[in-house]
């Protein structure tokens, strides 16, 4: 990898894999980015960004023991409370999420989101729009 900032990340890919490690060249028109398991590492993982579910921007990588869910009534009442995009997002694994987003075009290959819990160990991130089944915005 480049010298830079390093975001630490979790890939979830759509066939189920998970990679945690660190990255500083992803940009979501980059067919490939890497990922290394130490901070300033050697050991480069090439990640396609088509095979990923959503890569998502964290805080820990331990995340929160007493994390809420999406549809926790405070994330869902704060969530009401923001302006912004809200977005409802359900994975084609059924996953679902809701979300806060800065725009959401059908037509492009993914979409940034962020979390409206301000408590969430998610920074941000990038979701891959063929990984998802359905995504509609919600007041």
């Amino acid at each position: 990898m480049i010298a830079g900032i390093e975001n630490k990340v979790v890939a979830r890919f759509r066939d189920g894999r998970i990679v945690k490690g660190f990255t500083n060249d992803f940009f979501p028109n980059k067919a490939v980015f890497h990922i290394s398991s130490t901070e300033r590492g050697k050991d480069l993982t090439e990640v396609r960004v088509a095979d990923l579910k959503a890569l998502f921007f964290v805080k820990s990588f331990e995340g929160k023991k007493d994390h809420r869910k999406h549809d926790h009534p405070a994330v869902v009442e704060k969530l009401s409370k923001t302006t912004g995009m809200k977005l409802k997002i359900v994975f084609a694994d059924g996953e679902q999420m809701l979300a806060l987003a800065q725009g959401y075009d059908p037509s492009r290959t993914g979409f940034f989101i962020f979390s409206p819990d301000p408590e969430s160990n998610l920074e941000r991130a990038y979701v891959l729009k063929q990984a998802t089944k359905e995504v509609t915005r919600v007041k």
